[in-house]
């Protein structure tokens, strides 16, 4: 039985694809870049934020990124909102005394920003940002809060995702409601393909 579950939030939980695709051809523009389509953006972002960085635009440092990003995606929050089904999720997960924890790479001030706006915040027991490798992450949380991988899940929508459920030998569950397109995902072979995380609750 699953008793114990982490969620990303990007994508799994918060509708913010259309926000950060925004924020990053900002950043693309401000070095004198195209920016990307929609689908160009799926097709080649992934996590961590380096490599997609260093592949598409090698000349700009970590720091300035950040920096620009920051900057760039402060004006977005206000744009994000959960996905549908995500505050039931939340609720059921509770209701179950399912204990939940988030792990995302999003900024802390972005999380609390948007968690706070949508009233989700106090379903986390423990919410892990600004993780950019999850899978250095997720052993550490399994050990720190007494957690049996094998009555653990983690839902996401990307590659990186699923590496990390594996990294820490938990059920690996992939959503096709974010960043990554299923031909994508499908290449990482995930244990479960749901179509958003309403059908992970019906799955539990």
């Amino acid at each position: 039985m699953i008793r114990n579950v982490i969620l990303d939030w990007s994508g799994t939980l918060a509708n913010d694809l259309a926000a950060v695709l925004e924020a990053t051809n900002l950043i693309f523009t401000e070095y004198g870049r195209d920016p990307l389509t929609l689908q160009d953006f799926r097709t080649h972002f992934r996590l961590p934020f380096s490599e997609f960085y260093a592949d598409l635009l090698p000349e700009a440092e970590a720091e300035g990124l950040e920096a620009l990003y920051e900057r760039f995606f402060h004006g977005l929050n206000d744009r994000v909102d959960l996905l549908p089904g995500a505050f039931d999720f939340l609720v059921f997960c509770r209701a179950t005394q399912r204990r939940t924890f988030l792990l995302s790479t999003i900024k802390t001030s972005h999380f609390e920003r948007q968690a706070g706006r949508l009233g989700v915040m106090d379903y986390f027991e423990v919410p892990y940002t600004e993780i950019m490798d999850k899978r250095e992450k997720i052993r550490e949380i399994l050990k720190t809060h007494h957690l049996d991988p094998k009555e653990t899940m983690f839902v996401g929508d990307m590659i990186h995702d699923i590496e990390t459920a594996r990294h820490g030998g938990v059920l690996d569950v992939a959503v096709l409601s974010g960043f990554d397109t299923i031909e994508k995902l499908l290449t990482a072979k995930p244990t479960i393909i749901a179509r958003d995380i309403s059908s992970v609750q019906k799955l539990l």
